[in-house]
């Protein structure tokens, strides 16, 4: 072509802006892409319309972060929740549910709700919702409070804990290997 369009320098397509609209499934996933059928640029030869894609970028949740179809939500607890055991109500995407925290929770224990996670764009099934407790530690702490943990530690201290028992004793065990002198980096 000699002298091309100035519109479409000669490829015979000219932009256009098209509202359309996108019927997104349940489920998607960032990055993957919603196919329009006939709604993409016609044949350069006369042939039917091609089809146009949408591609799909998520925005972060506030409150949940996805993993595949599973969807995980941090649960900030607090020290008397972890060590005597609590109920709890966690949000989940339909609304709340009730969750039976154990007694001796450690801080990064993971809880799983079945069914409660992202369905899957193609089969419908649902992931799950994993509830990883966080314990909180206060920054203030009134003077009854402090009494109390005060006194909790006193009885701490008086009691050795299996786990606080094989600590000491691999402690101890490095020490008397080291005769108490620390290592020396090569």
């Amino acid at each position: 072509i000699s002298k091309p369009c100035k519109t479409c320098d000669g490829h015979g397509l000219k932009p256009t802006e098209v509202k359309l609209e996108v019927k997104i499934p349940a489920g998607v996933d960032d990055g993957m892409r919603v196919r329009l059928p006939g709604e993409g640029q016609p044949s350069p030869d006369g042939g039917p319309k091609g089809d146009a894609y949408c591609f799909i970028h998520l925005k972060q949740h506030s409150i949940f972060h996805r993993d595949g179809h599973n969807l995980i939500f941090q649960l900030p607890i607090s020290y008397s929740q972890a060590a005597l055991g609590a109920t709890v109500d966690v949000p989940t995407l339909e609304g709340k549910r009730s969750l039976d925290i154990g007694n001796g929770t450690k801080s990064g224990t993971v809880y799983r709700i079945r069914g409660l996670g992202m369905p899957d764009p193609h089969t419908g099934a649902r992931g799950d919702l994993l509830v990883e407790t966080m314990i909180e530690v206060p920054k203030s702490l009134s003077k009854r409070q402090q009494e109390l943990l005060r006194e909790l530690a006193e009885l701490e201290h008086k009691e050795i804990t299996p786990e606080r028992k094989g600590f000491m004793d691999r402690i101890m065990e490095y020490f008397s290997s080291t005769n108490g002198e620390p290592s020396k980096a090569k």
